[in-house]
């Protein structure tokens, strides 16, 4: 299956298996979509046309996940989040499975965030919308 990876980040090892146990290659990458409806809908329509199949991503807003949902199947990886104080603690945490974990430095001050790759899903996103501020 020919698959779109919507992300900044490189893939984990587990990630990369996890696709390729899952049939999917990503033959498309891209860092970020575009905000504009306009210019989204000519994004997937173009994707469409290239032949892209499905979407795999790791965390978007809803609203986007909702757009793309509505016009290909949807995977999303999931990731457990944990962290730490110190980049020496951080690090030997992911030693124990590089394929599967790593982490961001926070900002000054900030904890430094874990992440471990534990899954992928298949989602559906529907937002419903209702004004409630200013009232119409």
């Amino acid at each position: 299956m020919k698959v779109a990876y919507v992300g900044r980040h490189q893939l984990l090892p587990l990630q990369q298996q996890a696709l390729e146990e899952l049939g999917m290659t990503i033959v498309r990458r891209i860092e970020n979509l575009p905000t504009e409806p306009a210019a989204l809908s000519a994004l997937l329509n173009e994707l469409q046309a290239a032949g892209i199949e499905a979407i795999v991503t790791i965390a978007l807003p809803p609203h986007l996940l909702a757009q793309l949902s509505n016009r290909f199947p949807l995977y999303v990886f999931e990731m457990r989040s944990t962290t730490f104080q110190s980049t020496e603690a951080a690090e030997k945490w992911v030693a124990e499975r590089p394929g599967a974990r790593t982490y961001i430095p926070g900002r000054p001050g900030e904890p430094i965030r874990g992440l471990e790759f534990s899954g992928v899903n298949r989602v559906k996103v529907i937002v419903e919308s209702e004004r409630v501020w200013p009232k119409a």
